[in-house]
């Protein structure tokens, strides 16, 4: 574990999805000063995650957001997405392995490990993660991490 600027992480997970976001236009408002002590590559693991998600589960050129804010002793980060949503009763389970959304398990490619992973890794830093979403409004995708482990 080391301090990272988040900021940087950010930059780094945005270079490794530049294909997948396409043209996706996406903005970052995460302040330079906010640095966490943890694993950066595990941690921009769950941010390339959560990007992926965002661009695969929303229309081309809609936009994406991710957000920084210090919330007490934690730092919240969030990845937002114009996407189609995610109904209440799939919210709890789209953590689970190998659950996929019951509309998307055809038209998208994947195992359906991702978020399973990035809960394991966001939790093996004390932290959780979560979503809040509506139909057709889209989802936002959180985690919260301590700001010293």
């Amino acid at each position: 574990l080391r301090d990272c600027a988040l900021l940087e992480l950010v930059q780094a997970a945005m270079e490794d999805v530049t294909q997948m976001l396409g043209k996706h236009p996406v903005e970052i408002r995460v302040p330079e000063a906010i640095s966490v002590r943890l694993d950066p590559d595990r941690i921009k693991e769950v941010l390339v995650q959560l990007l992926e998600n965002a661009a695969k589960y929303s229309a081309p050129e809609s936009p994406i957001r991710i957000t920084a804010e210090l919330k007490g002793a934690n730092v919240e980060v969030s990845v937002a997405d114009q996407g189609a949503g995610i109904d209440d009763m799939e919210q709890g389970l789209i953590f689970d392995k190998f659950y996929r959304g019951k509309n998307q398990r055809y038209r998208v490619q994947g195992t359906g490990m991702g978020l399973a992973i990035a809960r394991a890794i966001v939790e093996a830093h004390g932290g959780k993660i979560g979503v809040t979403s509506q139909l057709e409004c889209g989802s936002v995708f959180y985690f919260l991490l301590p700001l010293r482990h």
